[in-house]
């Protein structure tokens, strides 16, 4: 019973853990300002909801941001719904999730972004180009943890509270599934 209550709340708290993304929303009415006009460069993800890959990359490109935030002023890390605003992905030419484009804050002409899609490898392509280097105490951050049959059993049924995505790379549905499981029962 108590795992019935707590998926209610867990639900409830999505909003609130969305809305403290620090990755810049683009849509039509702001993309030219925030991209084009500002003057500063940018790297921007074309993405659409139910793609399996676009959701695998959120929490990296979520990390990437918050690891450049410090340098809003001189560089910004945004996303495009290229799903919901067709036409900024028409635009630019997108015709595949996710698309990554550099915009380097003079021309509006981008170039793809065809390197790695971790968090290391997006945080060096941002460095060579701006020479702004990301702000990570140590080793980069990293909110996610996976999971194996081992470590499964080590992190899970202790004495905290612990939400689980089980995902598969290839299935963009699974990743929507969410199971809290809770170590009291």
């Amino acid at each position: 019973m108590l795992f019935r209550n707590l998926i209610p709340a867990a639900i409830a708290l999505l909003p609130a853990l969305a809305a403290a993304s620090s990755v810049i929303d683009l849509e039509p009415s702001n993309f030219d300002n925030i991209v084009l006009k500002s003057g500063k460069p940018a790297l921007v993800e074309f993405f659409a909801p139910w793609c399996g890959h676009c959701k695998n990359l959120a929490p990296v490109y979520e990390e990437l941001a918050t690891v450049f935030q410090h340098a809003g002023d001189k560089v910004s890390v945004a996303k495009v719904d290229a799903d919901n605003h067709k036409s900024l992905g028409k635009r630019f030419g997108v015709s595949g999730f996710p698309t990554l484009k550099w915009f380097d804050g003079k021309s509006d002409k981008p170039t793809d972004y065809t390197g790695g899609r971790d968090l290391e490898s997006l945080s060096k392509f941002i460095q060579e180009k701006t020479n702004i280097k990301p702000k990570v105490k140590g080793k980069l951050p990293s909110q996610v943890v996976y999971l194996n049959d081992k470590t499964f059993k080590e992190k899970v049924g202790k004495d905290q509270d612990v939400l689980v995505a089980f995902t598969a790379p290839w299935c963009g549905r699974m990743s929507d599934e969410l199971l809290f499981l809770n170590s009291h029962g």
